[in-house]
């Protein structure tokens, strides 16, 4: 794959959890050790007039790498058109699902937060999950049963909904949204992964499930518009890790290496604020 970026304008995926932590002006967890995206606050106190976001949404689409928008970029222009604040994020080793969500959330290293492998414990390390509902924010995670999000931030102040599959979990996202005084929402869509492994990256499996991120997203953006439109608001399009192909005909897919297929992603940040009174 072309890395359209110099990999030293990469930030690394530990910088979400300081970002969202001092854009919302909620203390960060304890073993945060990154920085805040620059780029994005600035942004952020443009479209805001300076204020702290109220409401946040954080979409998290498993495995979604550089390569597939560098394949189609009218894909990666109609993401842009919603949340145009686009971040070059590099994840950390193994790039696999349980390490990269726990260092995006907890804004620490692996060897920090003690996931250093694919596993799945719960985290005992602080994490915005701990940092949100502290500060009082009504916190919820909608998530496939058994996967990495629905397991490694349990034992929170948090609201848990455990789903069958991507179509249920976007469907409580909304009714959350809907029906539920809700200040800050993770959901999470593995259907990509999935038949990235079973398939590879660009089979038609697949690239039917990236599409159906793609429409989540825009139903989630919109929803949060209407249900939210008195709040200052924030939306962070957040994969994981991407992926790459195993074998010459590209029919499975993996990913836990160190390279460029890998470890690059994009996360896209979109901000609003609330409606004149």
């Amino acid at each position: 794959m072309n890395v359209p970026e110099k990999l030293d304008e990469f930030r690394c995926v530990t910088s979400l959890t300081p970002t969202v932590c001092d854009l919302c002006a909620v203390p960060r967890p304890a073993q945060c050790a990154d920085e805040p995206i620059a780029a994005v606050m600035a942004e952020a106190a443009k479209a805001l007039a300076g204020q702290k976001v109220e409401k946040l949404l954080l979409f998290a689409p498993d495995a979604v790498g550089i390569h597939l928008w560098e394949r189609f970029p009218e894909k990666l222009a109609a993401v842009e058109a919603l949340a145009p604040v686009r971040v070059p994020t590099r994840v950390v080793m193994p790039s696999v699902t349980p390490v990269c969500f726990a260092s995006m959330f907890s804004g620490a290293l692996p060897e920090v937060h003690g996931i250093q492998e694919y596993a799945k414990p719960v985290l005992t390390c602080e994490t915005i999950f701990n940092a949100f509902p502290e500060a009082g924010w009504n916190t919820a995670i909608a998530a496939v049963q058994e996967c990495s999000i629905d397991k490694i931030f349990r034992k929170r102040k948090a609201t848990y909904i455990s789903t069958t599959g991507d179509a249920e979990s976007l469907a409580y996202s909304q009714l959350l949204l809907k029906q539920r005084p809700v200040d800050l929402l993770l959901s999470y869509a593995t259907d990509y992964d999935k038949n990235l492994h079973s398939s590879g990256p660009f089979s038609d499996k697949a690239l039917a499930a990236f599409d159906q991120d793609l429409v989540a997203f825009q139903k989630l953006c919109a929803l949060v518009d209407e249900v939210w439109a008195d709040y200052n608001r924030a939306v962070v399009f957040c994969p994981d890790h991407g992926g790459h192909a195993t074998d010459d005909t590209g029919t499975r897919g993996a990913h836990g290496k160190d390279i460029p297929e890998d470890m690059l992603v994009y996360h896209f940040y979109r901000f609003m604020p609330k409606k004149a009174r």
